[in-house]
């Protein structure tokens, strides 16, 4: 009696190691690759093809425009507003107090927000914000049009 096996012998049970190891270098590789996919999109933002210019009775609307993270820029009949430090940049408080008066001068003055492409959209959310603040319930964003 033996109790050797032949080799010609099928074997019925399923090797899965070799499997396993395959499928855990997959999740090594995609674990790997997840987050630089997802750190590359790039974003093109919209450009308005149907917009129309904006006529408020010849009157010259009043334009806030976000030049930096925090730092605004108003535009009032034509010329930009002078802050406190003699520079064109104003901040938060002085945004709300300029565009105020400006409401207040004539509360039918159209308010718009404008921002390049490289300021963080928080930003712009923030412009809207400070005109709110100042009493302005209604602002317009300007786009580029075709």
């Amino acid at each position: 009696m033996s109790y050797r096996r032949k080799r010609n012998d099928i074997k019925s049970e399923i090797n899965i190691v070799p499997f396993l190891d395959v499928l855990l270098v997959l999740l090594l590789i995609f674990m790997a690759t997840a987050p630089v996919i997802s750190q590359s999109v790039e974003v093109n933002l919209p450009e308005d093809k149907h917009s129309q210019s904006v006529s408020n009775e010849d009157k010259t609307p009043v334009i806030l425009q976000v030049a930096d993270v925090g730092l605004y820029k108003l535009k009032i009949d034509g010329n930009f507003v002078q802050g406190s430090s003699g520079q064109e940049a104003l901040g938060e408080q002085e945004v709300v107090a300029y565009a105020g008066e400006a409401f207040q001068k004539d509360p039918n003055t159209l308010f718009l927000v404008a921002a390049e492409k490289d300021i963080p959209y928080e930003e712009v959310i923030k412009g809207i914000v400070l005109l709110k603040d100042a009493g302005i319930k209604n602002a317009g964003l300007m786009t580029q049009g075709k």
